[in-house]
């Protein structure tokens, strides 16, 4: 069980990334370091909501939504960032 969660929590963070470029209609080279930010940013987003106390939603409802808006943050500026370079 200690192994599974985090696995299901980059396996979201992954796909929210994944998300995230498919609206900016970045390349596919883009799609592969939106997937790692994505991840990276699902565990920003808890680490932050322990380390503020925040919560709301519940311990599993709360962790998904912290999860979620990280990797819409971290990916969103990732893609931003891109799409500023290449303009």
């Amino acid at each position: 069980m200690r192994l599974i969660i985090p696995v299901v929590i980059i396996l979201l963070g992954s796909l929210v990334g994944a998300a995230v470029c498919y609206l900016f209609k970045q390349t596919q080279s883009t799609m592969r370091l939106s997937l790692a930010s994505g991840a990276a940013g699902a565990f920003a987003g808890l680490v932050i909501r322990d380390a503020m106390d925040i919560t709301a939603g519940g311990p599993a409802g709360g962790a998904l939504i912290a999860a979620v808006l990280g990797a819409v943050i971290a990916s969103g500026l990732l893609n931003i960032y891109f799409k500023l370079r290449t303009a």
